[in-house]
């Protein structure tokens, strides 16, 4: 029916959006933390400390 797949529709809208979410807060961390690497030839690099730092 009409109503089961409305009910379809918003659980998929709501995983969607959770999804967008996520990906924000991840583009939120990755450019502050690319706006702290120099690109110079330097050993340290705040990408990889941080990816240190998550895993």
């Amino acid at each position: 029916t009409c109503g089961e797949v409305q009910g379809l529709a918003n659980a998929h809208l709501a995983s969607v959006r959770a999804k967008i979410a996520d990906l924000k807060r991840i583009e939120h961390v990755l450019s502050s933390t690319v706006a702290q690497c120099s690109g110079d030839d330097v050993p340290e690099c705040p990408v990889i400390d941080a990816l240190r730092e998550e895993a």
